[in-house]
């Protein structure tokens, strides 16, 4: 029987399917059905392993660093990649429920319950608890409240020495830039669960910061890991975010792109974005003023 040859492209890739001339098969195509089955498996193994990866990666960084000088130590810390593969799995879960996208009420709700869990959680901590300390797994986790003067993890770590006014300022801009890339990826109608929900809880975690900066004079952490860093909420929301990020680049065939684009294409398409930007705050500056 004479049959056809049908490209479909899904999620950014391209499959063939063979179905025969004059034949409506009501069935999902075999061919298409594997193809589904692939893609969906791939999605569940990266999304669940994406977590675990950084961790590993920032771990062994200590480790080479010095700073693990114990087994005991090591095999609790290593045990958190467990951790992070459920909470990968259930972001996976939460994915196939969203493909194209969370409802606009449901993302102003999950905002507003990050705010409140970390800046609500941190005014009664600095009220009540601030000079407390409580060991919850003995040597691994505990609460130990204390203000990072220099304003960030990073700053602190690795000692960049970069002043509190400028890093607010950063932190400002930052906040712009990351509401008017979302608006920007609607305006282009790209819109599904990884960069809605990369967008939510980015900004929710720079906003955090930024509010801790202005009104502790730095960021109020609590949750302490070891001996190599005490975090706070919107630490977790900046790493889901990263982890958000990863598959909405994934997902939308950035790393598997085969087209090289030249300087110039690239300054172009930087060149629209900062135009988006510019006429985006004028029309909301005009709206405002009427």
């Amino acid at each position: 029987m004479e049959t056809y040859q049908y490209n479909i492209i899904f999620c950014g890739e391209n499959i063939t399917v063979n179905r025969p001339k004059y034949v409506m098969d009501k069935s999902i195509d075999f061919e298409l059905d594997q193809f589904l089955k692939n893609i969906i498996n791939k999605d569940k193994i990266i999304t669940i392993g994406i977590l675990p990866i950084m961790w590993l990666i920032y771990f062994l960084f200590e480790v080479f660093s010095g700073r693990v000088n114990d087994l005991y130590t090591l095999i609790l810390n290593l045990s958190l990649i467990f951790l992070f593969a459920f909470v990968g799995w259930i972001i996976y879960m939460c994915s196939i429920k969203n493909i194209y996208g969370v409802n606009t009420k449901i993302l102003i709700i999950i905002f507003f319950i990050l705010m409140l869990l970390d800046q609500g959680l941190k005014l009664i901590i600095k009220i009540n608890f601030f000079h407390s300390y409580l060991e919850i797994i003995p040597e691994f986790l505990y609460f130990n409240p204390i203000i990072n003067t220099q304003g960030s993890w990073l700053n602190a770590r690795f000692n960049f020495n970069i002043g509190f006014s400028l890093l607010i300022i950063i932190n400002g801009i930052a906040l712009i830039l990351f509401l008017e890339l979302y608006r920007y990826l609607k305006y282009k109608n790209i819109k599904n669960f990884w960069t809605d929900l990369c967008f939510i809880f980015i900004f929710s975690g720079a906003l955090c910061s930024l509010i801790d900066k202005l009104f502790y004079g730095g960021s109020l952490d609590f949750i302490g890991i070891s001996d190599l860093f005490i975090a706070d909420f919107k630490d977790i929301y900046i790493n889901l975010g990263l982890l958000f990020f990863i598959m909405s680049c994934y997902k939308g065939g950035f790393f598997s792109q085969t087209e090289e684009t030249s300087l110039k294409d690239d300054w172009n398409s930087i060149k629209k974005f900062l135009n988006f930007i510019k006429n985006d705050i004028l029309q909301i500056l005009k709206k405002e003023k009427v």
